[in-house]
């Protein structure tokens, strides 16, 4: 029987979290137009109410 390899959880999440991103590629134009439209405009154009959905 093999001896399993221990490995701390805060390594192992950094490793998930590494990997992770690198498959997710970086923001797409689109993306990059929302995040600079939103900037300009402000929280105007933010939904309220209902629209803006259920409070967490």
């Amino acid at each position: 029987m093999k001896a399993s390899k221990r490995t701390a959880k805060p390594l192992l999440a950094a490793q998930y979290q590494a990997e992770a991103r690198r498959l997710a590629g970086g923001a797409s134009n689109i993306e990059r137009q929302f995040l600079s439209v939103s900037l300009a405009k402000g929280k105007d154009l933010e939904p309220a109410g209902r629209i803006a959905g259920a409070r967490a």
